[in-house]
């Protein structure tokens, strides 16, 4: 424990990113928890004191928030498109503001990923009319993914507008900021990999044109927040939700360079080749054959000028070698936020932390702690462990 409070100071020095001056280098990475009703996407007050107890950190990335009905394959999980949801959104950021932090809203449509069962029986959308090869959880139970219907360019333009007015909503609420959610097999993935888009016009083909709805909605957030205040999560390797890329470095380097241009703040890094432990050294050999160092920080950090988040199973000693040696600027957790509200100072002061070992009931962890509707395993932490406060 003694030597972990020595070498803890590099995730404690501050940084600067874009204009926003941060504590420390520890952010909380976004998390779906499904604690709304489904029917409204309202955040409540069990969203504000998640979020603030979590104030410390450098700063917080919500949970994803559709930016309109048909974009949420969560039941349960937040929205940024009416009202009321902003209105609940305040009351979550006054509070993490009156204890000091920072909240950037993550900005979402998870296109073909949801079902109609989701989406009031509308059919999803996609770049293109290709299904998930798989399941998917609906309050009825799991269900297969269906075919999504391919948009129309006029629909892509309209999209980009939703997003806009997201923005404008999560700036009207109150945010510091927003996260364009381009990872995970989600709708802006969707556009971006080849494993999925098969368009044929100005939206598909060609990576600057797969970029392309990408990068057009980063202009429109950029004009609410400016470029300062606006940041993007991708999954370039990771084939959640069936996604998939035939070359997906070159689509790293070209959306770094764009993003470089564009001056955004930031980029966040999931790592992941899979989400199935069983396959994951096996992808990784695979994705990296080519390649002495087998992560994307180690081999492209360095052509994005703006603060690099790496993310993606880190502990303690993994996030302080890569501050200490400039790979990352900042290191996201998602996992052990989950678990300690207190991840700040319980790495400050080399304490155990809490987790899936600590869980008294593990027959209610997926339905009633983790995506359950009450504060239990959500703001309550007692199931992980009575020491929380």
């Amino acid at each position: 424990m003694e030597n972990q409070r020595e070498r803890s100071q590099a995730l404690f020095t501050p940084h600067k990113m874009g204009d926003l001056e941060l504590p420390n280098r520890i952010v909380m990475a976004a998390l779906t928890r499904c604690r709304c009703d489904p029917s409204n996407g309202i955040p409540t007050d069990l969203h504000k004191d998640y979020y603030s107890a979590r104030a410390d950190s450098a700063f917080i990335l919500t949970e994803c928030s559709a930016i309109r009905p048909d974009g949420n394959c969560f039941p349960g999980s937040t929205g940024i498109y009416s009202d009321e949801q902003v209105e609940g959104w305040k009351k979550v950021i006054d509070e993490v503001h009156a204890k000091g932090g920072r909240i950037y809203l993550q900005i979402w449509h998870s296109g073909r990923a949801a079902h109609p069962d989701h989406i009031g029986g509308q059919t999803p959308i996609s770049s293109s009319a290709i299904a998930i090869n798989g399941t998917v959880h609906t309050q009825s139970g799991r269900v297969t993914h269906v075919t999504p219907r391919a948009v129309t360019v006029e629909e892509i333009k309209e999209l980009i507008k939703v997003f806009r007015q997201g923005a404008e909503n999560a700036k009207k609420a109150g945010f510091d900021g927003v996260q364009l959610h381009g990872a995970h097999g989600y709708l802006v993935d969707q556009f971006l990999r080849n494993g999925c888009n098969q368009r044929d016009d100005e939206y598909g083909g060609s990576i600057e044109n797969r970029a392309r709805f990408c990068l057009e909605v980063l202009d429109e957030l950029i004009e609410v927040f400016g470029a300062d205040r606006v940041g993007i999560k991708l999954s370039p390797v990771c084939d959640y939700n069936g996604l998939a890329d035939s070359d997906p470095f070159a689509l790293i380097e070209y959306l770094f360079g764009e993003f470089n241009k564009k001056g955004i703040a930031f980029v966040e890094v999931n790592e992941a080749t899979t989400l199935d432990p069983a396959d994951a050294q096996e992808k990784i050999d695979k994705v990296w054959a080519n390649h002495e160092k087998k992560t994307i920080r180690e081999n492209f950090r360095h052509l994005f000028k703006g603060t690099f988040i790496g993310n993606n199973q880190l502990d303690f000693d993994k996030a302080t070698n890569l501050i200490e040696n400039n790979i990352t600027d900042l290191c996201s957790f998602g996992t052990f936020y989950v678990y300690n509200n207190n991840l700040v100072d319980r790495f400050r002061t080399g304490a155990p932390l809490n987790g899936v070992h600590n869980v008294k009931d593990l027959s209610k962890l997926q339905a009633v702690y983790l995506y359950g509707n009450t504060a239990l395993g959500y703001s309550d932490l007692t199931p992980y462990s009575p020491d929380q406060e």
